[in-house]
């Protein structure tokens, strides 16, 4: 059971309800994240917004993308995103076992490890970046603006993980464990 009282069409608010409504019609039922997240309608549609355009103007691949959610997710011991970015993540063409080394931090593509290892350093030093860690980033083909929104990606997957580690709906993915971290 949620820790907080998951929103409905009903409960929403006037920001919430008409994407909640959208998403009950693309999925056929609204995922307990929007639900979650949904408690609070600017946040949602905050979120939702800040997705889409950085979806929309990515200078990353979808499979990179879901490489920084994976890894932030279980680094931020968040259940439900590792259930939910594996399953997107499968969808985006990553196989269960990138998915996997995905959650330990790793990739055996040389610039999907290079995003990895940038955003877990974002995260373990909250982004007071080392010179020697921005090197080492642009060093494996990571530019400028990718260091830019690596980041944007791990501050929203952290703002995502968050809401779920504090609301703890119930998983409506195929559950997938969590992995310690190391």
């Amino acid at each position: 059971m949620s820790k907080l009282p998951l929103v409905t069409l009903e409960t929403a608010d006037d920001l919430a309800q008409p994407i909640l409504n959208h998403a009950k019609t693309n999925f056929g039922m609204i995922p307990n994240f929007f639900a979650a997240i949904g408690i609070d309608g600017a946040s949602l549609s905050g979120f939702l917004t800040f997705q889409e355009t950085l979806n929309n103007h990515a200078q990353l691949t979808a499979k990179q993308r879901e490489l920084i959610a994976l890894t932030v997710a279980n680094y931020n011991g968040c259940h439900y995103c590792v259930s939910g970015h594996t399953f997107s993540a499968k969808r985006a063409g990553l196989t269960p076992d990138e998915c996997i080394d995905a959650q330990k931090g790793k990739s055996e593509d040389t610039k999907g490890q290079a995003i990895i290892d940038l955003a877990l350093n974002i995260l373990k030093t909250n982004a007071h970046l080392t010179d020697e860690m921005l090197a080492s980033a642009k060093s494996n083909g990571i530019t400028d603006q990718e260091i830019i929104q690596i980041t944007a990606l791990t501050a929203l997957n952290t703002l995502s993980n968050w809401v779920n580690n504090i609301v703890e709906p119930t998983i409506d993915f195929p559950k997938v464990d969590l992995i310690p971290n190391p």
